[in-house]
C-alpha cells in the first residue's frame, strides 16, 4: 500500500492463487488495475518489463537448487528494462541458526495476538541442517501462550545461498552486482551481517 500511495506502478507475482486473491480485496476500492498475478518465479511471462523487480524477505531461500535459481534469474532479467535494477534479500547463512545442539532443540521466534480468539501465540522453531545439500529442513510450532499443545505445525524448507554461490549465480545469469549490502540501513556487507542484499542491474 505504502508503494502505491506514492503512485509507484507496482506488481506482484506469487505462487498463491489465496495470497494473490487476498492482495487483490486488500487493495479493492483503492486501486482497480490488475496487479497481483499468480505463477512461479522459476517460469513466468507476463508481457510487461519493470524498472526494478525486488525479492525480499528470504523468499528466494525456497528456490532450493541452482538449476531453479538459474530459471528464476533468467525469467527476472526477461522482465526487466535495459538499465533496471534486480534487488535481492536473503539471510546471511549463521551457524547458530544453521546448527541445533540436537534436532529436538527448538527455539523461539515470535509471538501474536490471534485476532480471531484474542488469545497470544508463540511460535517455536526446530531446524535440522543438511551441509551437503545446504537445505534447512524447519518446522513452526503454533502454541496458547499458556499451553504446551501445538494448535498448527508448518514444516518447509528453506536453502542456505553462501555469498561465493550466490555472487556466480547472479554473474552467470547476466547481471552487474552493483552494491551488497548487510542490513535495511544500507550497512555495508560483512562476515557479521545478518542479510545480504545484493544489488543488481
Amino acid at each position: 500500500m505504502p508503494l502505491l500511495r506514492s503512485n509507484i506502478d507496482y506488481h506482484g507475482l506469487d505462487l498463491s492463487a489465496v495470497l494473490c486473491e487476498y492482495a487483490r480485496k486488500k487493495i479493492s476500492g483503492y486501486d482497480s488495475k490488475e496487479r497481483f498475478f499468480t505463477g512461479d518465479m522459476r517460469s513466468f511471462d507476463l508481457d510487461m518489463q519493470f524498472d526494478c523487480i525486488f525479492i525480499a524477505f528470504n523468499s528466494f531461500l525456497h528456490i532450493l537448487s541452482n538449476e531453479d535459481a538459474m530459471a528464476s534469474f533468467r525469467c527476472i532479467r526477461n522482465h526487466l528494462k535495459p538499465g533496471g535494477q534486480f534487488i535481492l534479500d536473503i539471510l546471511f547463512p549463521n551457524p547458530h541458526f544453521l546448527y541445533r545442539e540436537s534436532e529436538d532443540q527448538e527455539i523461539p521466534v515470535m509471538d501474536f495476538k490471534d485476532s480471531r480468539t484474542g488469545e497470544l501465540i508463540e511460535i517455536f522453531e526446530r531446524c535440522e541442517y543438511d551441509n551437503t545439500t545446504e537445505i534447512c529442513d524447519l518446522k513452526w510450532e503454533y502454541r496458547g501462550k499458556n499451553s504446551t499443545e501445538s494448535s498448527r505445525v508448518f514444516e518447509y524448507q528453506m536453502r542456505m545461498y553462501y555469498p561465493d554461490t550466490m555472487n556466480r549465480l547472479l554473474i552467470d545469469a547476466g547481471f552487474t552486482i552493483n552494491d551488497r549490502l548487510g542490513d535495511y540501513d544500507g550497512g555495508r556487507f560483512n562476515e557479521h551481517s545478518a542479510l545480504q542484499i545484493y544489488v543488481c542491474e
